[in-house]
């Protein structure tokens, strides 16, 4: 396989992960940041900050391993 590169995963299935395991409305809102090893998003939500931000990490062959939520 060839290097893998965070930016090349469909984002909307990364949201769609995070969504279900943490439990938020995911609309058509978002923006990404790729920071190399890992993307950043931020997703307008309904809450007192009107957004939820998390780092997005994948494995070598693009598949979503683990997410950590802003505070």
């Amino acid at each position: 396989m060839g290097y893998y590169k965070p930016s090349q995963y469909t984002i909307e299935s990364a949201l769609k992960e995070v969504a279900r395991y943490d439990g938020i409305y995911v609309g058509d809102n978002y923006v990404t940041k790729d920071h190399g090893d890992y993307i950043e998003i931020n997703i307008d939500a309904g809450n007192d900050k009107g957004h939820v931000s998390y780092d997005l990490y994948f494995d070598e062959n693009g598949r979503l391993i683990r997410w950590e939520k802003h505070r």
